[in-house]
């Protein structure tokens, strides 16, 4: 069963509401998961009992996907946009700098979040990319 969590992210336009669904279990130092595009939070299930015996995991339907709502008007799903919406969902669970895995998507976002030192450690799985002219130019070669 998820948990449902609301919070405030600022953008271009003033203060925007996010909510976001999360199903959170375990004990220990924190760990956020990020599921892939077109998944949920239920992505990370075969592996939560292995992961909560020694964590206190948090695994999210990221904006527009699962539960979650999309991101509200004026808040750009984009990596910087990103990383501050996630880092505000973390500061409301009060996981204080937890580490990350990530899968495609996730695997993008991830990285983000320790570039902005939001994070303790990343582990990106099949990271997203292909998005520079040359890494799409040899994808499609």
């Amino acid at each position: 069963m998820a948990t449902t969590v609301s919070f405030g992210v600022g953008s271009p336009q003033g203060p925007r509401t996010v909510s976001v669904a999360y199903k959170r279990t375990g004990s220990g130092e924190p760990l956020l998961l990020l599921h892939g595009i077109g998944h949920h939070r239920q992505a990370w299930d075969p592996v939560l009992p292995v992961l909560a015996v020694e964590r206190d995991v948090a695994a999210v339907d990221l904006p527009g996907f699962g539960a979650s709502s999309a991101l509200p008007d004026g808040v750009p799903y984009d990596l910087a946009s990103m990383a501050p919406v996630l880092g505000a969902f973390c500061e409301e669970l009060g996981l204080d700098r937890p580490h990350v895995t990530g899968n495609s998507l996730g695997g993008l976002l991830a990285p983000e979040l320790g570039r902005e030192k939001l994070v303790r450690s990343v582990t990106a799985l099949s990271p997203a990319g292909f998005w520079t002219q040359s890494e799409r130019r040899h994808a499609f070669s």
